[in-house]
């Protein structure tokens, strides 16, 4: 637990919050300190110099005699504080007014000469700038025109001692604050970081126990990691999706496959079983022929499918009039449309209506698109072939009075080798609906199915006007 917690981001996030907090209120802390020590000093310095000048200039006027008139004027204790001394040209003392809290007086005792026979006492006065880690003092001095100097004076309590006090409680609060600071930013950086503990315990769900369905919980919040979170289910999802259409896939294939391969089996089984007549081996070998050839087809048609997803499906570009590829479909499935008397309608325009594509990859979508519908149109019934030309492109529409489609199985229907319940006595390999939205894709367009106003299903196949519409990847193959 005590590692985990060292590990923790949270924990470091909190202690990178408190150091930012702890450097940031200690350069706060050092401009006021050093503003207030400022204003203080400036404060001191400015009353000083104030002083001197009014005393100079009652100098100037008055002398001596002018200048001890202004200090006896006003006898506040803040004027009696000022130090005020004019010294002469010969460095002696002209005049001097010491505040009382500089002189220091002593009392002495003197002997008086032994013929007289008795003792006396004087007192001995000394003046003493008044400085101490408590106390400081501020001058000024100003040159008088006489070439006096005047010089003004007053002892003040140290800036240290009175922001001592400021200093204590900044050093108390400041170190509440940051234990403070250094609780609260961990407990908000943990619940930040939630959703990046709930995304790392799902991956490591998914790794040690393969649970395929695990999701990361309580990913309905704002912000980019509750994003992440979304973002990553999301992935998941998809991924399960795409594992559950793979071993779909893989079973279909497995079902398709085997019926080829048993009849290809049996067939070979029985030509050895034959006496040796040549007929039957050679009827034999060509059941295995055609066996192999269908084995094939669903190997080709699977690779075509995946190529074209990936995108590197190779189209052999031309110009290409879409009518003649709805014409030659309608001619393949003529005798089949006849034989299960079904009405095949084609509406198309007279002009042309020419594109870039590979003629042979396109017509085999519409070959599978027409195919379909006569595959689930029963008799009697009626496929409609539509094509138009619209502001973004081609339009071709396939629509039967079969069954139709149902909603659920809409998206399903183009996925390789899948067969809904309705398809599964038909025939078929469950490619071609799969194996034409490819094409269509790796053609630019796309490949929809929706409702036949006759009741069926019509499919909608459209493709862009311009080529350079198209898919970088395909454009390159």
């Amino acid at each position: 637990m005590l590692e985990r917690l060292r590990q923790s981001l949270a924990l470091r996030l909190a202690l990178q919050y408190a150091f930012v907090f702890a450097f940031g209120a200690a350069l706060l802390f050092a401009a006021l300190y050093w503003v207030l020590a400022d204003a203080l000093e400036s404060r001191e310095k400015t009353a000083v110099e104030r002083r001197t000048a009014s005393l100079a200039s009652a100098y100037r006027y008055g002398g001596v005699p002018g200048l001890r008139a202004e200090l006896s004027q006003d006898t506040s204790p803040d004027v009696r504080s000022f130090f005020v001394r004019v010294i002469g040209p010969a460095n002696d003392t002209v005049f001097a007014s010491v505040p009382p809290d500089w002189i220091e007086t002593q009392i002495q005792r003197v002997p008086v000469p032994e013929a007289w026979g008795v003792t006396a006492t004087r007192e001995i006065s000394t003046v003493r700038i008044p400085q101490s880690a408590a106390r400081d003092y501020a001058i000024a001095s100003h040159m008088l025109p006489d070439y006096h100097l005047l010089q003004v004076g007053r002892s003040t309590d140290s800036r240290a001692v009175l922001l001592a006090p400021i200093k204590r409680a900044f050093v108390g609060l400041g170190t509440a604050a940051l234990g403070l600071s250094l609780v609260v930013g961990f407990v908000l950086a943990w619940r930040a970081t939630q959703p990046l503990r709930a995304v790392s315990a799902t991956a490591r769900r998914i790794v040690e126990t393969g649970d395929l369905g695990a999701r990361v919980p309580g990913a309905t919040g704002r912000g980019e990691l509750a994003d992440l979170a979304r973002q990553l289910n999301t992935l998941l999802d998809k991924n399960a999706s795409h594992v559950r259409v793979l071993r779909d896939t893989l079973d279909n294939l497995a079902h398709d496959l085997r019926t080829p391969l048993t009849r290809l089996r049996g067939t070979a089984e029985l030509a050895l079983h034959d006496g040796g007549k040549p007929e039957e081996a050679k009827a034999a070998l060509a059941d295995c022929i055609d066996e192999s050839d269908r084995v094939l087809h669903l190997l080709e048609a699977l690779l075509d499918v995946s190529a074209a997803e990936a995108g590197v499906l190779k189209l052999n570009r031309d110009r290409v009039d879409l009518r003649t590829l709805v014409d030659r479909a309608v001619d393949l499935y003529r005798e089949v449309a006849e034989e299960n008397r079904i009405a095949v309608t084609v509406q198309q325009p007279e002009l042309p209506l020419e594109t870039s594509a590979d003629s042979i990859r396109l017509g085999q979508a519409v070959n599978n698109l027409l195919d379909n519908a006569l595959k689930y149109t029963p008799a009697n019934g009626s496929v409609s072939v539509a094509l138009n030309e619209s502001a973004e492109g081609f339009v071709l529409s396939v629509s039967d009075s079969g069954p139709g489609v149902p909603r659920a199985e809409r998206e399903a229907i183009f996925r390789r080798l899948y067969r809904g319940d309705a398809s599964r006595s038909q025939r078929g390999l469950g490619l071609g609906l799969s194996l034409a939205k490819a094409m269509v894709e790796a053609h630019g367009g796309a490949l929809s199915v929706g409702d036949s106003p006759s009741g069926g299903a019509r499919f909608t196949l459209t493709l862009p006007r311009d080529p350079r519409a198209l898919r970088p990847l395909e454009s390159r193959a």
